[in-house]
């Protein structure tokens, strides 16, 4: 009995040790110091500009966007308003506590709401450099590393090393420049499974409503020698935004939700 008293005791403390570990690394305080910056729990609407350049080709859309925490994760949906054909298209991203985050789609011309799972969630983002993924949330996880603090473009930063989990592993591993400043990501480079650099983002921010805030992300695929960039306008903190759109049941309605105008209606007279 007593010898199983301590092998239990012992397994406890090597099951919990993780979290601890976890807790108290200081590249791990960054992360999450970030993923707050990052993903503000004060629920939100924007309008997204999404511009691709490639072979000599630009293509535009544009799209609204909120986000709220709820008691199970925080959730972000956007709808997209132009060009004509994509009108009326929805996404998803739902972030689970403890779990991965989970992806749905819904396309006017399919009629259907369609989850994306695992790999599946790194599909191009209407075929642009961004994948779903890229758009979503910072996962935390313990395979973070430090590498330094170094001036970056003018900024003081944290260095940080992401070596991908397998689940994941659409990507090898992801150095991201954190500015100490604003907590904000300054500059993340993506690495193939080969250990090739293969895409670069840049970020910019602005501070609105008192909330440090990306306005700008360029993804530039150096494979393919194409770019994307994602402007936020319209930005608006602590706005009502109803459970249901955010439904992944009752996407087929999200675009026609009235939250988009009078958030937007908002943000005008605010100007």
């Amino acid at each position: 009995m007593f010898r199983a008293l301590v092998a239990v005791l012992i397994a406890g403390l090597f099951m919990s040790a993780p979290s601890r570990a976890l807790a108290q690394d200081p590249v791990m305080e960054v992360v999450k110091k970030m993923k707050e910056v990052f993903e503000p729990v004060r629920p939100s609407t924007r309008t997204v500009d999404l511009t691709m350049t490639a072979g000599g080709e630009t293509i535009r859309w544009v799209a609204r966007e909120a986000m709220k925490q709820f008691p199970d994760g925080k959730r972000m949906v956007m709808v997209m308003l132009e060009p004509t054909e994509v009108k009326g298209n929805a996404y998803l991203i739902w972030e689970p506590k403890d779990k991965l985050s989970a992806v749905w789609t819904y396309m006017p011309v399919l009629r259907r709401v369609r989850e994306l799972a695992g790999v599946d969630a790194y599909e191009h983002f209407l075929g642009t450099d961004f994948t779903y993924a890229d758009l979503g949330f910072v996962r935390l996880h313990p395979q973070y590393r430090l590498l330094g603090e170094e001036d970056h473009g003018g900024k003081q930063t944290y260095k940080i090393e992401e070596s991908v989990p397998k689940e994941r592993a659409y990507y090898s591993r992801v150095i991201t420049w954190v500015s100490k400043d604003s907590m904000l990501p300054v500059q993340r480079d993506y690495y193939d499974a080969a250990g090739t650099l293969w895409k670069t983002e840049l970020l910019e921010e602005e501070t609105i409503d008192g909330v440090p805030t990306p306005i700008r992300m360029q993804m530039k695929d150096l494979q393919a020698k194409s770019n994307t960039e994602l402007r936020v306008r319209d930005v608006r903190y602590d706005v009502e935004v109803p459970d249901a759109l955010f439904d992944p049941v009752k996407l087929s309605t999200a675009a026609s939700s009235p939250v988009w105008q009078s958030s937007l209606a908002q943000a005008t007279h605010s100007q």
